[in-house]
C-alpha cells in the first residue's frame, strides 16, 4: 500500500507537493476506510481530488504513473531522454532537478524509495527499507559528473551476490533507475523482487476518461473459464438496474481484405503477430451480446446499441473486482465519466463495504455531489489549486480548518476552500 507521495518540478508542479493516505483521527466509518498495513499501521483505501479545468488534478496521476513506469521500463538508449517536463512559468526550474519520494509498505515492511533528476539523466536514487525502527539502504546511485557516469553501491543486507550486482550496474545507465535494470538482470531472489513486483503487478496505470473498457470486459469474458467474472458483471448490471439479465461474447472471423491487409502492416503491434494474422488469412473479432428483459421475454442487443454509460460501467466493475480480490492500487481520471452519479455513489459504497484487502483507489472527479454526502470521510478528499504564477498546489480538505459543522459542499460553492474559476459576462464581444 501507498502510505505517500511527494513530487517537485514536474509540469504544473514547482514547489514539493504530498499525496497522503495516512488517515486523521476521525473515527467516522474507520472500518470500512482504513486497512493495516502492518501492525498498528493505518492507512486509506481511497483518495479523491477534486480542482478545476487545468488546475493540474491529472497532473498528479501522471506524477505516479511516471514514478512506476521508471520503476519498471528500461529505455531504449541511453542516448533517450526521461520523458517528461519541468515547471516551465519561471526562469530558474526548467535549470533545477526533479525529485519524487514513495513510501509504501511490502509484507508489512515500510519502504521509501526516492530519486532525483532532470530532463537527461538521473541523479540520485535510494531505497531505504524500515525492518526494524531504524532504515537500512538496501542500495544508493550517484551520478559521477566528472567521468558521465553511475554509481551504484549496494548494502550487504539487500540479499543478493555480487554476480547479480553487478548485472544490475550493467543494466543501470544514466537514464535507467536499478529497479528497472534489476527487471532486465537475473538477479537473484532479494527484498528488491519483492519491491520490483509491488510496481509491477501492485500499482495499475491509469484509467482515462476516454476510456471504455471494452476490451478489458472482453479479455475477462475471453479467460473467464470458471464464470466468476461474468457472474460478478452481471450482478452488478443487475443491481444497478441496467435491465441487463445475461451477456454472451461472440466471436467470428473475418477474411482479411487487400485494404485490410495494408492496415494491418502499418499498425503499431509486434511483426510476429503481423505475420500470424496475414499467414492465417483472417482476422478475429470479438462482440459482446446484450439480453435484456423487454415485455414479453428476452431480446439481444449488439453491443453497438449499448449506451457509453454501459460499456464505462462495465469496464469499471471489471476494475471493482480486481481491487476487491486482487491487492492494486489503480487511479482514475474523471471518475464521473458517462456515469450518473448515484452509480458513480455506489460505485465507492461497494469498495468500501467489500474491499478487505490492501487495494486502494484514487481517484479524479468534477462532481462535487460527494462533497455533500456523509460517507465521504474528509480525509480522503484533496483539491488542486494554482496560484497566479500558474503552480499546482494539493490542499487537504481536512487540514483547511473546516468547522465539522459545516458542510463541505457548501464551503466549496461559496469560494472557502479553493478559488472557483472567476467566469466573466456571458455576452461576447464580438468585435
Amino acid at each position: 500500500m501507498i502510505q505517500d507521495f511527494q513530487v517537485r518540478n514536474f509540469f504544473s508542479i514547482r514547489e514539493r507537493q504530498t499525496l497522503s493516505f495516512v488517515p486523521t483521527n476521525d473515527t467516522e466509518m474507520r472500518e470500512q476506510y482504513v486497512h493495516e498495513a502492518a501492525d498498528g499501521v493505518e492507512l486509506l483505501k481511497l483518495g479523491i481530488v477534486y480542482g478545476s479545468n487545468a488546475s493540474g488534478k491529472t497532473t498528479i496521476l501522471n506524477a505516479l504513473s511516471f514514478f512506476r513506469e521508471i520503476m519498471l521500463d528500461k529505455p531504449m538508449s541511453k542516448n533517450d531522454g526521461m520523458g517528461f517536463l519541468p515547471f516551465l512559468l519561471d526562469k530558474h526550474s526548467k535549470g533545477e532537478h526533479s525529485e519524487m519520494q514513495m513510501t509504501f509498505w511490502v509484507n508489512k515492511e515500510r519502504y521509501v524509495m526516492s530519486i532525483e533528476f532532470d530532463l537527461d539523466r538521473i541523479y540520485e536514487e535510494q531505497l531505504l527499507v524500515y525492518s526494524s525502527v531504524r532504515p537500512t539502504a538496501l542500495y544508493k546511485r550517484q551520478y559521477q559528473p566528472e567521468t558521465d557516469h553511475t554509481t551504484v553501491t549496494f548494502s550487504q543486507k539487500v540479499g543478493i551476490n555480487k554476480a547479480s550486482q553487478q548485472a544490475i550496474i550493467g543494466n543501470t545507465t544514466n537514464n535507467c533507475t536499478v529497479m528497472a535494470a534489476l527487471g532486465q538482470s537475473n538477479a537473484t531472489t532479494s527484498k528488491l523482487n519483492d519491491v520490483y513486483g509491488f510496481f509491477l503487478a501492485g500499482m495499475q496505470g491509469i484509467v482515462l476518461p476516454r476510456d471504455t473498457m471494452s476490451f478489458d470486459v472482453k479479455t475477462e469474458l475471453r479467460n473467464d473459464q470458471d464464470g466468476l467474472m461474468k457472474r460478478f458483471l452481471l450482478q452488478m448490471l443487475k443491481v444497478s438496474d441496467f435491465n441487463i439479465v445475461n451477456m454472451t461474447l461472440n466471436e467470428r472471423e473475418d477474411a482479411i481484405t487487400p485494404e485490410m491487409e495494408m492496415t494491418i502492416k502499418s499498425a503499431p503491434i509486434p511483426e510476429e503477430a503481423k505475420i500470424e494474422m496475414l499467414k492465417r488469412g483472417t482476422i478475429k473479432h470479438d462482440d459482446i451480446i446484450f439480453s435484456h428483459r423487454g415485455e414479453d421475454g428476452e431480446y439481444d442487443l449488439h453491443e453497438r446499441l449499448e449506451s457509453a454509460g454501459t460499456h464505462r460501467y462495465l469496464g469499471m466493475a471489471v476494475l471493482l473486482y480486481y481491487v476487491l480480490n486482487e491487492n492494486n492500487f489503480i487511479p482514475v481520471d474523471e471518475v464521473e465519466t458517462s456515469i450518473h452519479y448515484e452509480l458513480l455513489s455506489y460505485f465507492i459504497k461497494l469498495f468500501l463495504a467489500n474491499s478487505e484487502g490492501s487495494s486502494q483507489l484514487l481517484m479524479t472527479t468534477h462532481d462535487i455531489n460527494l462533497l455533500n454526502e456523509n460517507f465521504v470521510r474528509r480525509d480522503v478528499v484533496w483539491f488542486t489549486d494554482k496560484t497566479e504564477e500558474g503552480a499546482t498546489h494539493l490542499k487537504r480538505l481536512s487540514t483547511l480548518g473546516l468547522h465539522k459543522t459545516m458542510n463541505p459542499y457548501n464551503a466549496y460553492k461559496q469560494g472557502k476552500l479553493v478559488k472557483l474559476p472567476f467566469l466573466g459576462s456571458i455576452y461576447l464581444d464580438n468585435e
